[in-house]
């Protein structure tokens, strides 16, 4: 067994025998989900989490995990990368040997897909209306994943890794259950077993003791909440220079033409996990909200903006018909079109700009 993982799970007071489930969890909307889905014994005694570097040392330091590294695009990152991916392919059941039995709830993406193998596991969304968006036969994303697994490279890591290497978010045999946070539209759903609980309706029926954990994990406090209210507009902002390749000067174009439309003393950022643009070089008189946590559980923990901006952010969709959207989409420009597609758009109502 692997050393760290024994050592993680000792300082939680857990043997390997103890694991009886496994969360797969990339980002914070499926970690978030999955705890406030299971009973607290479960989640708290009985789990062992997979998560990568989006998820802040402060959170995995709450909870039994491994921590996947993607390292950086250099030669050798890309090789070390490599090396590891082989590593949890061909090693998995020895560094963790509760694999091979405990229950798996995934967000299902590549690299975590390794540690599910040849195994059934349980689907998480990595967001509200996720599927809808991005298993239609004519979403980007959706094509872009046919798209790879039939190429020669999709197909050699299909022998090397597996089918759920190159058919992820569910589209694929071993996925025999999907927990939605709403309900959503796609043929991939089609011969599962479809969960629908709202993160409102899990909240509600979660034990005090999993809310004080919760609030404690993503470190949210009444100045958290107090400083989002503060001012009347919440910008959701996405890694569109690295997801869409827009240049530093495309990026801040795009964002002026946006800001030019509000006061900037009325306008707080809210920047998702993977952005890492530099908002106070560009944007001094506006404010910034950086801290790493779902936006859908700010909302559940009191956060009320007066109206929610966003070009694609999938994080308006956990607010609630009430709060005004502005909605700029993926005419902005040509590489915003391209990465999602003419087709991508939300499912709640939106003032499109």
């Amino acid at each position: 067994m692997n050393k760290h993982c024994k050592q993680k799970l000792e300082k939680f007071g857990m043997k390997v025998e103890d694991v009886s489930h496994v969360c797969i969890a990339p980002t914070l909307y499926p970690l978030l989900q999955y705890l406030l889905l299971m009973e607290d014994d479960i989640a708290f005694r009985h789990t062992f989490y997979f998560v990568n570097e989006l998820i802040p040392q402060n959170v995995c330091s709450h909870i039994p995990c491994q921590c996947f590294n993607y390292f950086g695009k250099e030669a050798t990152h890309k090789l070390y990368r490599r090396a590891a991916k082989l590593k949890l392919r061909f090693f998995k059941y020895v560094d963790f040997p509760f694999l091979k039995t405990a229950e798996i709830f995934a967000y299902d993406l590549p690299y975590g897909s390794l540690c599910i193998g040849n195994r059934n596991y349980n689907l998480l969304p990595d967001a509200p209306n996720c599927l809808t968006l991005n298993s239609q036969y004519d979403s980007a994303e959706y094509i872009r994943m046919q798209n790879h697994s039939n190429s020669m490279i999709g197909k050699l890591q299909r022998l090397l890794f597996g089918d759920l290497f190159v058919h992820y978010f569910g589209d694929n045999k071993q996925c025999k259950a999907i927990y939605l946070t709403e309900e959503n539209t796609t043929h991939v759903l089609e011969g599962k077993d479809v969960h629908i609980q709202s993160l409102q309706e899990m909240w509600e029926k979660s034990s005090e003791r999993k809310k004080e954990f919760l609030m404690r994990l993503f470190n949210i406090t009444p100045n958290t909440i107090l400083f989002l209210n503060s001012r009347p507009n919440l910008f959701f902002s996405q890694p569109l220079m690295n997801d869409c390749g827009l240049s530093e000067s495309e990026y801040v174009a795009v964002l002026t033409k946006i800001f030019h439309n509000y006061p900037p003393n009325s306008l707080i950022i809210k920047t998702h996990p993977r952005d890492k643009f530099d908002y106070t070089k560009h944007f001094p008189d506006i404010s910034l909200f950086s801290e790493p946590i779902s936006s859908q559980f700010l909302h559940l923990m009191g956060a009320t903006p007066k109206k929610i901006i966003t070009i694609t952010s999938t994080a308006i969709e956990g607010f609630p018909e009430s709060i005004e959207c502005d909605y700029y989409g993926v005419h902005l420009h040509p590489k915003l079109e391209h990465f999602f597609g003419n087709n991508y758009v939300p499912k709640r109502s939106v003032i499109y700009k």
